[in-house]
């Protein structure tokens, strides 16, 4: 189902905008104006009649910390009413906008802040596709898409939902031709390491065991004193019994 992506600026704080990033898309952006903003350039004028079919001007009368976010949030809640189920992005630099988005989040309302226009996901040309997809496979390794069917699938769940099939295939080509991943024969898809590079250092070859057999030991040969001694008084004696009586 195709939604439509409401992006509200807060013009007090973010002025540059390039609206040609809307073109043919389903898109609806509301302009919030300050008590300041009397006079807008020519330049934004003439963009603004160019899309003048998906581009509203809302101006605030009252000065006042905090009275353009009021007005901005009130005319968020109200497009909400009208469509549930459309995607609402605020484009403004103050962080006061962190609990109206909180908010809308915890009643199951898609909605996210940005700080600059050319960073809504809808809105991105396809280097920058790329360039958020290349992030978004490096922070998160697990769970990333392994055939070409699911990473098409990730890329409009990413984008809106918003992209053509043209517009998919220069994606994915761009990821290929940035070596971001690669197709291999089969179709799979394998992503170049984004991780921290596997350490160089070289563990020192362990010395090759020899198999030759060493040659036997031959065992010392201990004289005992005990044994030399025994053989000495055999000696003796054997000599005195062959002695002459008469001798002895």
């Amino acid at each position: 189902m195709s939604r439509t992506n409401y992006i509200f600026i807060d013009f007090e704080n973010v002025q540059e905008t390039n609206f040609d990033r809307i073109a043919n898309k389903p898109v609806k952006v509301t302009l919030v104006l300050g008590e300041r903003h009397k006079n807008l350039s020519v330049t934004l004028v003439k963009k603004l009649l160019k899309y003048a079919s998906q581009v509203e001007l809302v101006e605030t009368k009252h000065n006042g910390k905090n009275a353009l976010d009021m007005v901005l949030a009130q005319h968020v809640g109200e497009t909400k009413t009208t469509d549930p189920h459309g995607y609402f992005h605020i484009v403004s630099k103050d962080n006061d906008f962190k609990a109206t988005i909180v908010h809308l989040k915890d009643n199951g309302t898609l909605a996210a802040r940005y700080a600059a226009f050319c960073e809504i996901p809808v809105l991105m040309n396809a280097a920058e596709r790329v360039e958020r997809l290349a992030k978004t496979f490096k922070d998160k390794q697990h769970g990333r898409p392994l055939t070409r069917k699911a990473l098409e699938s990730q890329i409009q769940a990413t984008f809106g939902k918003v992209l053509s099939a043209e517009e998919v295939v220069h994606t994915i080509d761009g990821l290929v031709k940035k070596q971001i991943l690669a197709f291999s024969g089969t179709g799979e898809i394998t992503y170049q390491n984004s991780g921290k590079p596997q350490s160089t250092v070289t563990k020192p070859a362990l010395s090759p065991i020899s198999t030759k057999s060493k040659p036997a030991i031959k065992p010392k040969a201990h004289t005992s004193t005990v044994a030399n001694t025994s053989n000495s008084w055999g000696k003796q004696i054997l000599e005195e019994l062959h002695k002459p009586k008469g001798k002895r």
